[in-house]
């Protein structure tokens, strides 16, 4: 069997506390996405967090909760996909999602899923056609998420993520929620530290009792970005911060040193993924202009090329 992302074997699901449990019933109960984009887009989810099997247009899928189960077999029905059952073990506390191969002549529900593209190759990260058209696809994305691999703790919301590019996009996707969804080391984790983004967050995603039961239902209301610009300038940071990332583990590969101010910049870009880069260029040891900092940037970006 082929799987999601990179490795033979879905990763391990992380074992997720009772609270978790019950904010993953809330968002299992929300009423469905009212367009039929929208659920695949929470089925899509689903399936490439909980690091589904797929062979043959046949997909099994492992989740921790009956409800979240029973929420991809009523959603991947919803479009068109045949035979799907739950096999419930209680013991092990697993609940495993099967449906059987496609029997119409459109495409594999795995390529309708964004798993993998037209010709079978795994997908890193979801594409752009089903997260991106509207904020009910992204407000269906972050559920289904949630609903496979989220964690709530005391103070914040953490999302371990199949592949740094489905990090990303799930973090681009968290800022049009108003979300400030942060990636430690520009890795596949996901942390949303501020309560009340997390009250956001989960409010959003599943109504105020997916809030009350994580313990963050009293957090003020978070905002969303001031506007349209705020957005997409936090959205072309967090863009950066993960090609610069990048760039140093290909080099590091290759066994080039960085040049000194190059380097110097791009730490200066991972250490504040949310600033713009006349911000940034202010933090930098002497300060330097917009255009110099985006100048080494482009250089180190260009240097990572070479070498790949």
């Amino acid at each position: 069997m082929s799987t999601v992302g990179r490795h033979d074997t879905p990763a391990p699901a992380p074992v997720r506390s009772a609270r978790t449990h019950a904010v993953v019933t809330a968002l299992a109960a929300v009423a469905p996405p009212a367009r039929d984009r929208d659920a695949g887009a929470e089925a899509a989810a689903i399936v490439r967090w909980a690091g589904t099997r797929h062979r043959h247009g046949a997909l099994a899928t492992d989740l921790d909760t009956p409800q979240a189960a029973s929420r991809l077999v009523s959603l991947l029905t919803r479009l068109g996909a045949a035979d799907g059952t739950v096999q419930g073990d209680t013991a092990r506390g697993r609940w495993r999602v099967e449906v059987g191969p496609d029997t119409g002549s459109g495409d594999p529900l795995a390529v309708r899923l964004g798993v993998v593209d037209n010709r079978g190759r795994a997908l890193a990260a979801p594409p752009e056609w089903l997260t991106g058209g509207s904020l009910p696809g992204a407000i269906a994305t972050w559920r289904g998420a949630l609903l496979a691999r989220g964690t709530v703790g005391d103070h914040a919301v953490t999302l371990d993520c199949p592949a740094p590019g489905a990090a990303l996009a799930l973090a681009e996707l968290g800022l049009r929620l108003g979300v400030r969804a942060r990636r430690p080391g520009a890795g596949t984790r996901l942390v949303v530290t501020d309560p009340a983004e997390a009250a956001l967050l989960l409010t959003t995603c599943g109504g105020r009792a997916a809030a009350e039961v994580a313990g963050f239902a009293d957090a003020e209301d978070a905002e969303a970005p001031e506007s349209p610009n705020d957005a997409r300038a936090l959205v072309a940071a967090s863009r950066a911060g993960a090609a610069v990332a990048e760039a140093f583990a290909t080099l590091e590969r290759a066994g080039i040193a960085v040049p000194g101010p190059l380097a110097e910049a791009g730490r200066l870009r991972l250490a504040h993924p949310d600033l713009g880069l006349p911000e940034l260029a202010a933090r930098a040891e002497p300060p330097l202009s917009k255009d110099a900092l985006a100048g080494r940037l482009r250089r180190l970006l260009t240097l990572a090329a070479r070498h790949r």
